[in-house]
């Protein structure tokens, strides 16, 4: 498969609202997350943010990365028009930065101007973690050769 233009790889980071987190759990099991993301500084970054978790659910998603720091993001899109399905696949590996990074404040303004719901729900729970994915490796398919555009057009 060709590359994956980077106008079109960059503008899915920058607008798909959610993707999953695909990573090991403590019995080295997979495990998907949906995860707020926002692309700055090379990297993509996502908060230990205020929305509601499991008790403890931050920190054990902060265990597993450190245990096993390769993971990966797929962004998808769906719909009853089957020649628009897509899909985005990004092997990662993720780094759990704390205030003080170098890029620290770009993340968060990124975070901040793609996501205004940090307004008014905390942007981090407790202490100020986030977690930079740096990607090495895309995959990525879609239906029409345009796929991915027209979904694009139509979130712009």
């Amino acid at each position: 498969m060709p590359a994956l233009a980077e106008g079109l790889l960059h503008g899915v980071l920058d607008r798909m609202p959610v993707a999953r987190l695909a990573l090991r759990d403590h019995d080295d099991q997979p495990e998907a997350l949906p995860v707020v993301i926002a692309r700055a500084a090379g990297a993509l970054w996502f908060p230990i943010d205020g929305k509601p978790k499991r008790s403890g659910a931050g920190l054990s998603r902060l265990a597993r990365l450190e245990r096993a720091p390769r993971v990966m993001l797929l962004f998808d899109h769906y719909g009853e028009d089957w020649s628009a399905l897509w899909w985005l696949r990004l092997s990662c590996m993720a780094e759990i930065v704390r205030d003080g990074h170098a890029d620290w404040a770009a993340a968060v303004a990124a975070l901040t101007v793609k996501y205004p719901q940090y307004a008014t729900v905390p942007m981090f729970k407790d202490e100020a973690i986030m977690v930079r994915l740096v990607w090495s490796k895309i995959g990525w398919w879609q239906a029409a050769p345009d796929g991915i555009a027209r979904w694009l057009e139509a979130h712009a």
